[in-house]
């Protein structure tokens, strides 16, 4: 809490910053009933003209004045009716009576129940945006409706050949409306008239810059088109007619004279004929006397070179060099002044011919003027609209708002981007024309903008929405959108607006606020003279006070006296802007109960570093505290008991593992010390035979009592055990005692006694006797522990003498065990003569070279029993066979070789002698896998057996038999080395070598 208590803004300061905000706004009440301005910011009262006087408390329609019929009024009033958002422009008008346009964008506000309570209006003035806009709307409509009066077709393209504008009658040329044309590439659209001459004529115009002109049949439409080509940097324009009749005229008077002279005369192009050897009119039609203003007389056998002067200056040397003499046949534009000395503009076009058989030049002259003028009017047009949209990109190009036209359709591609792009996203405008909005929007962002974008393209009014791009560095900026779609461009004009720091402003605001209401510690905020200015719910749940009650007055009505000092010290250093740590101090409650509380102090800053007043942190700590006490007193309590358990579970472990009773008793006595802060404590235990009660063990004396013992009834630890009840005597100078006992106690300063009878099983097992240098009255917690550790004596002492008869019984046991398997070994020793001793030898032999081995201690009692009964199977062997004098035959060996089965079946029965099974099982396999009776090999023989192995050869061979003397010792050896790795393991033999030659004489 100390961390965030810093950012909490104060009402003061969000005050301020609304009060120096440089976008108007205002703020109107939605449960009024004609919601009233109720407040409104200084840059609204600047936009305005009017002061917030005049404004508070009247409805905002009184910014239109009469201006009534406006389509944004309705959009607002569905809007305030749904309690929605809206953006739209409004005709406003000042004080002063001055018309403005006004973007206003309306936002509903709530209260934590969501319940509408206000809304607020940001102003934008878009007039100078909304003037350029209509400038040029009307100087478009103004072109449009010239060039669609024009009967000649006209055509413009830019300098990529993109249609920009085509008349109705261009169009209708070509049997279609103008916008038909929309996004056509001329020469893909018009692909089989590629090679006419009126496609020649405008390719030649782009190659070398110069207006050019053709006349072609375009089959497609049945129809002799005129072209006239005037290139330019920017583009192309193009003017047509359609000259399909003057050409039939035209073959019409080649067939015929008369038709020729009908349409010479009545021809609406001007033309004359001069006989070349003198430049004499011959003849001249009707449209060439009213274009020059003279009567045919005046002109027939006049000379062409009298009527030169009619030519403007700058084309007359031209023109008479074009006459005389006579040039092939070619067009040229000139300028002459007809008789009323106005100024014509015509296409000569000169013809040598013959006529009656002398050579003339025939002369055509289409009045362009017309045509001039109106091409005047239209460059002059297309200069100011240039102009126009020149300085309107300038002025957009100088919004903060970045300002783009996007196509209408899907992939939303943008055509015109703003500069503000550079310092909005990062990208100049140049990055961002022709790729995709998608391209830069941000991903979980695309969904909804490409929904806004099909709404926006449907046609319908104004869209404001908001989304997320990413900027070249990979940040995330919102952008607020104002987008229109034009519908017979297809193309969707948008404004977007920086929000990310009012974005993540009034996301801190809302946590920030959200994060004090719902505290349940005390966040109070204060004036730099300690009046209370906030005042949230967990300081009305800690002090009583609701914020009413509070806001406006001194803080120092909850601090006790003797904290006042403290707490304006406190506040000064919090004035210097310092921060303490927080402290612990005491409040009074609405109740006048005081509470222990931390309270943090930190200074509210403004965005000039100035502090501007104090926010306070209080939490209650009084149930802390008490907790913390209870805690405290619970943990003496555990540790006490775990103590008590942890003394208990050592007994119970030293009782289990059977340790020395001794140890056992000197646990339990160290747990009577330490647990019942016993000063002495004694185990007497009595001595079934002799019926004395003896000293065990001792704690706390300084002279030894090893040495005492006591004759039931004699002293106090005798009656105890007579008694076998408990006794106290709280002040041993109160009773009678023995000279020699009354000696010793007053020696050890001993006072008080306790003594408890220790009974197992309702008999009396010893006395534990606890001394006290001062007078004592044992508690009955005291009772309770001392009794528990009483009886684990009792258990120690019970479980130590049956353990020890437990081990004496098992001794005796094993001793007949063992006394049983000798018999059993010399009663076969008695069976077989030959082999009287054997038993004995080969057992003693085994175990020794088995300890060589390294078998474990507790393992070598199984072998001395497997080797003692080694041969017992022989037992299921007939005598016949057994002690049989000569060779066995095949059939008796087979028998013979039974025996090991046999020893199995004897001894698996009897649970103690089952792992003494190794030897007699399996001491006939040999290590190369050829003895008997499984073929084990190797290792798989136990190790017992192949110990077993090596001494019973070496037995059997040293011993005498009936039908030969024992072999020597080095004999023998010989034989047991020469059988190592075939008959015995020759690890196994090795180590049974070295071990006869250590105990060689």
């Amino acid at each position: 809490m100390d961390h965030h208590s810093a950012s909490i803004p104060d009402l003061n300061l969000l005050s301020q910053a609304l009060t120096a905000n440089v976008n108007p706004f205002i703020i109107t009440d939605a449960q009024q009933l004609d919601m009233p301005i109720v407040y409104v910011n200084p840059a609204f009262e600047q936009l305005s003209g009017y002061r917030a006087a005049e404004i508070i408390g009247r409805n905002c329609r009184f910014m239109q004045g009469q201006d009534r019929d406006q389509d944004a009024r309705r959009e607002i009033r569905d809007a305030l009716a749904q309690g929605q958002s809206t953006t739209t422009v409004l005709r406003n008008y000042r004080k002063d009576g001055t018309l403005f346009y006004n973007e206003l964008t309306l936002s509903p506000l709530r209260d934590v129940a969501g319940i509408l309570t206000h809304f607020v209006g940001f102003q934008n003035d878009v007039t100078s945006l909304e003037e350029a806009l209509r400038g040029e709307a009307q100087a478009r409509e103004q072109l449009s409706a010239t060039l669609n009066r024009m009967t000649d077709g006209f055509l413009s393209f830019d300098k990529d050949w993109k249609l920009i504008y085509i008349n109705k009658a261009a169009a209708r040329i070509a049997g279609r409306q103008p916008e038909d044309f929309a996004g056509l590439d001329p020469f893909a659209a018009f692909s089989e008239h590629r090679d006419a001459a009126l496609s020649l004529a405008v390719l030649q115009a782009v190659e070398t810059g110069t207006t050019q002109s053709a006349v072609s049949y375009l089959p497609a439409f049945g129809r002799w088109i005129e072209l006239t080509a005037y290139p330019g940097d920017d583009g192309m324009s193009m003017f047509l007619r359609d000259v399909t009749e003057s050409r039939e005229a035209q073959r019409e008077l080649q067939v015929s004279e008369e038709r020729f002279a009908k349409v010479f005369q009545t021809s609406p192009i001007s033309i004359f004929i001069i006989r070349s050897k003198d430049g004499t009119f011959v003849d001249v039609n009707e449209e060439f006397l009213r274009q020059i203003g003279y009567r045919r007389e005046d002109i027939i056998g006049n000379q062409s070179q009298n009527l030169i002067s009619l030519v403007d200056p700058a084309d007359r040397d031209e023109t008479w060099d074009t006459l005389d003499p006579p040039q092939p046949i070619q067009s040229r534009e000139i300028l002459f002044y007809n008789k009323a000395g106005e100024a014509v503009h015509g296409v000569l076009t000169i013809v040598p011919t013959e006529v009656a058989g002398e050579t003339c030049t025939i002369c055509f002259m289409r009045d362009v003027t017309e045509e001039k003028r109106a091409q005047h009017r239209l460059e002059a047009s297309e200069a100011r609209l240039r102009n126009t949209v020149t300085e309107l990109q300038r002025t957009l190009d100088l919004s903060l708002d970045m300002i783009v036209t996007v196509g209408a359709d899907d992939h939303l591609i943008f055509v015109r981007v703003s500069a503000a792009s550079s310092r909005i996203l990062g990208y100049a405008p140049e990055e961002m024309l022709g790729r995709s909005a998608f391209d830069f929007v941000h991903p979980d962002d695309a969904a909804m903008t490409s929904v806004e974008g099909q709404h926006i393209s449907s046609g319908q009014a104004t869209t404001t929405f908001q989304n997320r791009y990413l900027h070249k560095d990979g940040s995330v900026v919102w952008l607020e959108w104002s987008a229109v779609v034009v519908p017979d461009e297809r193309l969707l004009y948008g404004v977007a607006r920086d929000i990310t720091q009012r974005q993540s402003a009034e996301e801190d605001q809302a946590f920030l606020v959200a994060i004090v209401h719902a505290s349940h510690n005390a966040i109070i905020g204060l004036s730099l003279d300690g009046i209370v200015r906030s005042w949230n719910p967990g300081a009305e749940e800690l002090y009583g006070y609701t914020a009413a009650e509070v806001i406006g007055q001194p803080i120092t009505f909850l601090i006790p006296a003797e904290f006042q000092i403290l707490e304006m010290k406190l506040i000064e250093r919090a004035r210097r802007g310092e921060r303490d740590p927080p402290f612990e101090a005491w409040r009074i409650t609405k109740s006048g109960k005081q509470i222990q509380v931390v309270v943090t102090i930190s200074p509210v800053l403004n965005a000039a570093a100035q502090v501007v007043g104090f926010s306070k942190i209080t939490r209650d700590i009084t149930s802390l505290r008490e907790a913390e006490h209870e805690v405290q007193t619970l943990n003496e309590n555990l540790r006490d008991q775990l103590r008590h358990v942890t003394g208990l579970q050592e007994i119970d472990r030293s009782i289990a593992a059977s340790a020395g009773l001794d140890v056992t008793l000197g646990l339990i006595l160290d747990n009577i010390m330490q647990r019942l802060n016993a000063d002495a404590v004694t185990v007497l235990l009595l001595d079934q035979h002799t019926l004395t009660l003896e000293y065990a063990a001792a704690r706390g004396f300084t002279t030894a009592l090893h040495d005492l013992t006591l004759q039931l009834g004699e002293g106090l630890g005798g009656q105890v055990a007579v008694d076998r009840q408990p006794m106290l005597i709280p002040d041993l100078r109160t009773v009678t005692l023995s000279p020699t006992w009354w000696a010793m106690l007053q020696k050890e300063r001993i006072m008080a006694y306790y003594g408890a009878p220790i009974i197992a099983k309702g008999k009396v097992l010893g006395v534990i006797e606890v001394l006290h240098r001062k007078p004592f009255d044992p508690s009955a917690t005291w009772l309770e522990t001392f009794g528990i550790l009483d009886n684990q004596a009792a258990i120690a002492v019970d479980s130590s003498w049956l353990f020890t008869e437990l081990e004496r019984k098992n001794l005796e046991l094993r001793l007949a065990y063992d006394e049983t398997i000798e018999g059993w070994a010399r009663a076969l020793d008695l069976r077989d003569h030959e082999t009287e001793g054997h038993s004995r030898r080969v057992t003693e032999m085994t175990v020794a070279l088995c300890q060589h081995l390294s078998v474990p201690p507790e393992k070598l009692v199984d072998v001395r029993r497997g080797a003692l009964l080694h041969d017992i199977g022989k037992m299921g062997v007939p005598d016949a066979v057994l002690l049989k004098p000569g060779k066995l035959t095949e059939d008796e060996w087979v028998m013979m070789r039974k025996h090991p089965g046999y020893a199995v079946d004897l001894l698996s029965p009897i649970e103690y002698l089952r792992p003494a099974l190794d030897i007699p099982q399996y001491h006939h396999e040999k290590w190369d896998g050829s003895g008997y009776p499984l073929g084990l090999k190797g290792e798989a023989i136990p190790r017992a057996a192949r110990a077993f192995a090596v001494v019973d050869v070496y037995d059997a061979l040293t011993s005498n038999r009936p039908y030969r003397k024992a072999w020597t010792r080095k004999r023998a050896l010989e034989h047991i080395q020469n059988g190592a790795g075939t008959h015995f393991d020759p690890a196994v033999v090795m180590i049974f070598m070295q071990m006869l030659h250590q105990s060689a004489p």
